[in-house]
Order: C-alpha cells, then sequence, then structure tokens
C-alpha cells in the first residue's frame, strides 16, 4: 500500500479538479471552501485542450501528491482522476451534479456512457446533489452506491428587498442555454408583458447575445455579468425569477433568488419540482405565451415570496451540505 503524504500540520490533502470557468462556479467554490476548512486542498482547473495532455499529467502529479482526489461533474476530468486515484491507491470522489449523468437530458450521453460507467464503479465516494440526479445515476450502474447530499445556502447572506415590478432569470449566456437554460423563451416571453422589466443575467460566452438582442423587446436588459453585490442587489428588488430550463440537476441561482424572496416560475424538468415544491407556478419551458402567463399571475402574488425564501433556508441550509459533506470524505478516508 502506498503511504499516506501528510501536509506539515498533519493535515490529508485533497486534490480538487473542476471545469469552467476557471475562477469556478459559486456552487464548486462552495465545496472547496467547505473541503478547504478541513484538509490541505490544492486545485486544478481542467480545460481538456491539445487531448487533455497537459490536464492529465497535472491531474497525475496531483494525485501524487494527495490523500484523495474530488472532482465535480461526472465527466473526462472526473474519469482521470478515479483512474489515478485507483491505480496509485488513492481515494476518489465525485459529485455528481445533473446533466453530466442524466440521459434523458443530455442525448450526447450516448457517447461516454463508457467513462461515465467507470467513474460509477469504481470512485470510492459518489454525491448527488439531488435525487433525480441519484435515480438518473443509479439506471446508468443501478449497483452504485450513491449519496444524496443537497445543495447548501446561507440563508443570512440573503434578503428580501423592497420588490419592484422585475422579472429575472439567470444564466451563461451561449448556443447551448438558448433552449436548454430558456434564455430565448424568458426574451420571447418579455415582449407579452411590456410594462414589465426583464433582466437576463450572466456572462457572455459566445455571440448568441447578439441574437437575443435582436429578438427582444425594448423592455428586456442584457447585464451581462454581475458581481455578487449587484446580483444580490438586484435579486432583492426582483419580484418574480424565471428557470424555464429543460434540465437542472438542482438550480443553485434559482434557490438563491428564492433566498432573496423572489416567486419562482419554473419548468418541472429535473429537479426544480425538489427546489420549488409548491412554491412556484409551473410553465413549459418551450412555450413563451405560458411562461407569460405564469410570469403575470405570479405578480398578483408577490408577498408569497417569502414562503419560497423559508423553504430554501429550511430544507437547504449550508451547514447541512458542510456537515454531510465533511463527514461523507472522511468516511471515504478510513
Amino acid at each position: 500500500m502506498s503511504s499516506t503524504p501528510m501536509s506539515a500540520a498533519g493535515e490529508q490533502r485533497g486534490y480538487f479538479v473542476h471545469l469552467e470557468p476557471a475562477e469556478m462556479a459559486s456552487f464548486v467554490k462552495r465545496d472547496y471552501e467547505i473541503l478547504a476548512s478541513r484538509f490541505e486542498m490544492h486545485r486544478h482547473f481542467y480545460q481538456g485542450t491539445l487531448h487533455a495532455l497537459a490536464d492529465r499529467a497535472a491531474t497525475y502529479l496531483g494525485t501524487i501528491r494527495s490523500d484523495f482526489t474530488f472532482s465535480w461533474f461526472a465527466y473526462l476530468q472526473a474519469y482521470w482522476a478515479v483512474r489515478y486515484s485507483q491505480r496509485l491507491e488513492k481515494k476518489s470522489v465525485v459529485v455528481l451534479g445533473g446533466f453530466d449523468v442524466c440521459r434523458d437530458e443530455d442525448p450526447q450521453l450516448a457517447d461516454r456512457l463508457e467513462s461515465v460507467r467507470f467513474i460509477l464503479r469504481n470512485a470510492d465516494g459518489l454525491f448527488a446533489v439531488s435525487e433525480r440526479v441519484r435515480q438518473q445515476a443509479l439506471e446508468i450502474v443501478p449497483s452504485a452506491q450513491i449519496s444524496l447530499i443537497y445543495q447548501g445556502f446561507d440563508a443570512e447572506k440573503y434578503s428580501i428587498g423592497r420588490k419592484d415590478r422585475i422579472v429575472t432569470t439567470i444564466g451563461y449566456v451561449r448556443q447551448g442555454n438558448l433552449e436548454r437554460k430558456g434564455l430565448k423563451v424568458f426574451v420571447d416571453a418579455a415582449a407579452r408583458l411590456p410594462k414589465l422589466k426583464f433582466f437576463l443575467v450572466g456572462k457572455w460566452l459566445d455571440d448568441s447575445v447578439e441574437y437575443l438582442r435582436s429578438i427582444a423587446s425594448s423592455n428586456v436588459t442584457f447585464t451581462g455579468f454581475l458581481s455578487e453585490v449587484d446580483l444580490l442587489n438586484l435579486l432583492r428588488r426582483t419580484s418574480v425569477y424565471v428557470q424555464a430550463s429543460m434540465h437542472e440537476g438542482f438550480g443553485c441561482s434559482l434557490a438563491e433568488a428564492m433566498l432573496c424572496g423572489c416567486v419562482p416560475v419554473v419548468s418541472d424538468r429535473g429537479a426544480i419540482p425538489e427546489v420549488v415544491g409548491d412554491t412556484g407556478t409551473y410553465i413549459d419551458p418551450r412555450n413563451a405565451e405560458s411562461v407569460a402567463e405564469g410570469v403575470d399571475e405570479a405578480m398578483t402574488r408577490v408577498a408569497t415570496g417569502s414562503l419560497a425564501r423559508n423553504r430554501i433556508a429550511t430544507l437547504f441550509p449550508l451547514e447541512r451540505r458542510r456537515r454531510l459533506l465533511l463527514g461523507a470524505v472522511e468516511k471515504v478516508l478510513e
């Protein structure tokens, strides 16, 4: 058996492998910070360029120097982390985030089923962010041992402000998200409700924003990336939050909007019903008229946003994820 590398302070070391963006998505960063509170953590941003040769080398070296690898999403970066961990007699942990294992939502999953099956069969720890994701992964490998650890949020960080007639959605603006995240149908719905202000928040990753602008009515604002402070200020003023996604593994932006008292107008796809429950209005994510009707109805009950906030604060506290995540990783390391 390999010896256990320890830091000078005696802490066990973890190697955290993640995908874009380089600065880490907020929910990925949260897990990194949770792990860093207990372990000596180092991370690698897996880009996959040039046949991922540089990424594979970095992952191999990082695994050698660590006690365990921790990967967010069961894509190729997790495959190599699990494979190298197994070869080097280290432990591996993978978070299943949604699209990575949900064959109903990703028609290209068949092309990478072999690597996903390897991850599900060989990782020492598998954590799903929703029951929907867990069940989808079990359809691929029924014998996989997968723990459900919901996303977690610090409710004190969010508050309900003075609400305006504002409707918001959040998502990276790129071609693949026009339908998948409901960005196009959100813009189309805005034209049907000219007295409301619609805000589409998210970094522009290709020229899709130009297409959306070409079809948008004058009541739509494309903010691009917003700082955390600016985003929270907008959500506190937002009355209705729209998540017209074709799939969500959980829906962190949705949960954060609910914590700011936004009434959710959502599809029933993926794990969204687990997050929203009976606090929102459900719509057809393929139909702009349905989205507009849902927004119009939600605007009549802005005061019920407090129910949405209470649901997230009660069911998905950050401290619960912290406790379960650290406990599960420590169990893997025993």
